[in-house]
């Protein structure tokens, strides 16, 4: 099955050990490794410390795309930032390993989960066997969860949409707001300039 994992970590340092892990594991037909990021939540932001696409012949690990690159894209972006990140349904898509997240979003545990400070692994995954990248994380203390990939990535697929229209309702209602203010108090902002000028030449 290909699965969107979400691991988080009690000690930030294990993430680290973990995801430097993962970058060597030895893939094989059974269990194969498509995206890994390691994030951290920075102030209310969630933030890519590393990451690699292994479907990328460039293994950039300054960048990652596809379905965890968009669904990280859409946490850190406005959609996430307005809803809370709790967007999309994936119902019944969750199957958590240790934790139950049926009723979630992966975004809305991301949000929920990933506190100030704290980090996690979220990767792409194949997998015939949960137990075999279970084992890589049992040394740490974690909790992990995983959704199916392509609920998933239908979801980012269907916020990726809302937020262009987002984009584009608020540059339109923006633009007419823009208009009707300048009708309607074009003066006023003018003669508040004026004036503000005006007291700052009697204090010389």
């Amino acid at each position: 099955m290909e699965n969107v994992l979400l691991v988080l970590f009690d000690v930030e340092s294990e993430a680290y050990q973990a995801f430097s892990e993962l970058k060597s594991f030895k893939q094989n037909e059974k269990t194969q490794i498509a995206q890994i990021a390691l994030v951290k939540n920075e102030s209310g932001n969630v933030v890519i410390k590393d990451s690699i696409d292994f479907d990328d012949a460039t293994h950039d690990y300054a960048t990652i795309g596809g379905i965890v690159g968009g669904l990280l894209g859409i946490i850190s972006g406005p959609i996430g930032v307005i809803l809370g990140y709790g967007i999309g349904t994936l119902a019944g898509a969750a199957s958590g390993s240790f934790t139950d997240s049926t009723d979630n979003t992966l975004i809305e545990d991301v949000a929920k989960k990933l506190l100030d400070g704290e980090v996690g692994v979220l990767a792409l995954v194949h997998e015939d066997d949960e137990n075999v990248l279970n084992h890589v994380f049992a040394p740490f203390k974690t909790n992990i969860m995983r959704w199916n990939a392509i609920s998933v990535g239908q979801e980012v697929e269907l916020a990726g949409q809302v937020q262009d229209e987002l984009y584009d309702k608020v540059q339109e209602d923006l633009s007419a707001r823009r208009l009707e203010h300048l009708k309607e108090q074009g003066s006023d902002v003018a003669d508040a300039i004026k004036a503000t000028f005006a007291r700052l030449g009697k204090k010389k």
